[in-house]
C-alpha cells in the first residue's frame, strides 16, 4: 500500500455535465470518461483500478446499477466489472463501490507513451452531490515489477438536480449499428434513438404525420415508408399528455430535428426553374414540364408528356408515353421513343433509333428532318403522303424496282416506259409515221408519213423492251 499519488495524469469528461440524478419517473444515464496519459517518458504500469459508489453508505451519489467499463486500446485488456467493498479498494468503509481493472497487455519493458481512454457508463440515482471516482494505479519509474507501488486517487465529480434534456437525435440500420447516418436508400428501415431523461415522447414526420408516442428513447421506422429528403420532429416532454384533471397544467416541452436524406426519392411532383442533370435513370410516371434545359447521363422515362422549353439531352434512351415537345435542339444518344405526337421546334439529333407511335412533324421552311436510312416498320412498306423535292446537285438512286402507278415527267413531260403507246410525229416535215397497207413482199411493210398531219389508226406505236 502507499499514500503516493499515481504517476500517470488522469483527465475526467462527463454526459451529462455536470452529472444529472435521476427522477422518480426516468433513471439518468451518467458516462465518465477518462483520458489516461505519462507526462514523462519513464513511467511504467502493469494495472489500473478504477471503482465508483454503488449504495447510499459511501455518503453522496451513486450508481444504482453495475456500470458497463470500457476502453479504446488493443493493449489494455478491462477484467469483469465485481462489486466490492470499500476496504477491497483502500478505504474503511464498508460502502458498496463497482470495479473494474484495466491490464496492460503490451510490452512492459517500455514505458507508458501515448494516451489510452478508459470509460464506464450506467444509472445515477437520485441523490445529488458529489460521487467519488476512485482510482489506482500498479506503477513506478523503474522497469522492475518488484519496485512497483499502488499509488491512489479520488477524483469528486459533481452530481446536480436533474434538468430536463433531450440531444443525441441520431438515425442508423439498425439498433446494433455503431456509427450513425444521414442518408439511407429509398425504402429503409432506419432506426432512430435519442437520449433523454423525459418521460413521454412523440415523433413526427416532415408533414406532421404522428409516428411514435410513449416513454421509449427509440423507433423504428416501417419499411418503404421513408420515400424522400424527411426532417423529423421530436417532442419531449417531463409529464405525459395522457394526464386528466387538475386545472391549467402545462407540460414543459424540449424539441430536437433531424434531416435524413434518399438519394433515390419517390417525387408526387416536381417542379424546376432552372435546369435538370439527372446522372443515372430519371423516370416520371406523370407530365413533367421544365422550363430550362433537359440532360440525362442514363435513360429517362416519362409516363406522360415531356415538355422541356430549353434544349434536351439524353445520353442513352429517351422513352415518352404521350407527346414530347422541345422547345430547342432534342439529342438523344440512344434510343428514342415516343408514343404521341413529337414536336422539335430546334434540332432534333438522335444517334440511335427513332420510334414515334404519333406523327413527326417538321413543317416550316427552315425546319427538316436528317435521314441516313429510311425504313418502314419490319418490311412494311413506307408511305410518303406528300410531294417529294430532290434538291440541286442531290441523285436519286434505286438499286432494285421503281414502281409508279401513273406518270413519271421531267420538266412536265412523261418519261416513255416498257408497253406505252405512242405516236412518232417528223418535226421537219410534219405529219406523224403510220404503217401503210402496202407491203413491199410478204415480209415487209412499207412505212409513211400521213401528211395532212392529224393521227390515224394506223399512227400508234407501242414500246417494249428487249
Amino acid at each position: 500500500m502507499s499514500d503516493q499519488l499515481p504517476l500517470l495524469t488522469y483527465r475526467l469528461s462527463t454526459s451529462p455535465t455536470p452529472l444529472q440524478a435521476s427522477t422518480p419517473e426516468t433513471a439518468t444515464q451518467g458516462r465518465i470518461n477518462v483520458a489516461v496519459t505519462a507526462d514523462r517518458d519513464d513511467v511504467y504500469c502493469d494495472w489500473i483500478q478504477l471503482a465508483v459508489p454503488g449504495d447510499a453508505r459511501s455518503g453522496g451519489a451513486y450508481f444504482t446499477e453495475g456500470p458497463k467499463f470500457s476502453t479504446d486500446s488493443d493493449e489494455w485488456a478491462v477484467g469483469s466489472m465485481v462489486q466490492v467493498t470499500g476496504k477491497h479498494i483502500g478505504l474503511a468503509s464498508d460502502a458498496l463501490f463497482y470495479r473494474a481493472v484495466f491490464r496492460y497487455a503490451g510490452d512492459d519493458s517500455a514505458p507508458i507513451d501515448g494516451t489510452v481512454h478508459f470509460g464506464l457508463s450506467g444509472p445515477l440515482s437520485s441523490t445529488t452531490g458529489m460521487l467519488d471516482y476512485h482510482l489506482a494505479e500498479h506503477s513506478d519509474t523503474s522497469s522492475d515489477p518488484e519496485d512497483y507501488l499502488t499509488r491512489r486517487q479520488v477524483l469528486p465529480l459533481p452530481v446536480t438536480p436533474p434538468v430536463f434534456y433531450l440531444h443525441t437525435f441520431l438515425a442508423r440500420d439498425d439498433a446494433s449499428a455503431a456509427a450513425p447516418k444521414t442518408r439511407f436508400p429509398a425504402g429503409s428501415s432506419v432506426y432512430l434513438s435519442w437520449e433523454s431523461n423525459g418521460s413521454d415522447f412523440r415523433l413526427f414526420d416532415g408533414d406532421g404525420n404522428l409516428l411514435h408516442e410513449g416513454p421509449e428513447t427509440f423507433h423504428t421506422l416501417d419499411p418503404g415508408s421513408l420515400t424522400l429528403d424527411t426532417t423529423f420532429t421530436l417532442e419531449g416532454s417531463m409529464a405525459s399528455s395522457a394526464g386528466a384533471g387538475g386545472s391549467n397544467f402545462e407540460s414543459v416541452y424540449q424539441y430536437a430535428t433531424l434531416t435524413l436524406t434518399v438519394p433515390d426519392p419517390t417525387l408526387s411532383a416536381l417542379t424546376v426553374r432552372g435546369d435538370i442533370d439527372a446522372l443515372s435513370t430519371l423516370e416520371v410516371h406523370g407530365d413533367a414540364s421544365l422550363k430550362s434545359s433537359l440532360t440525362v447521363e442514363g435513360s429517362a422515362g416519362v409516363g406522360n408528356a415531356l415538355t422541356v422549353n430549353g434544349s434536351t439531352e439524353i445520353r442513352s434512351s429517351l422513352t415518352v408515353g404521350a407527346g414530347l415537345t422541345a422547345r430547342n435542339g432534342v439529342e438523344v444518344a440512344g434510343g428514342l421513343e415516343v408514343s404521341g405526337t413529337l414536336n422539335a421546334n430546334g434540332v432534333l439529333n438522335t444517334r440511335d433509333t427513332l420510334n414515334a407511335y404519333g406523327p413527326v412533324e417538321a413543317v416550316s421552311g427552315d425546319h427538316y428532318v436528317r435521314i441516313r436510312e429510311l425504313r418502314g416498320p419490319y418490311g412494311e412498306k413506307v408511305s410518303i403522303n406528300s410531294n417529294v423535292e430532290v434538291l440541286a446537285e442531290c441523285d436519286v438512286t434505286i438499286h432494285e424496282h421503281l414502281y409508279v402507278t401513273k406518270d413519271i415527267k421531267i420538266n412536265s413531260y412523261g418519261v416513255l416506259s416498257d408497253r406505252d403507246q405512242i405516236g412518232l410525229y417528223n418535226t421537219h416535215y410534219g405529219g406523224y409515221l403510220y404503217a401503210s397497207t402496202y407491203e413491199k413482199d410478204s415480209d415487209r411493210r412499207i412505212p409513211y408519213v400521213w401528211v395532212p398531219g392529224d393521227r390515224v389508226t394506223e399512227s400508234h406505236w407501242r414500246i417494249s423492251r428487249d
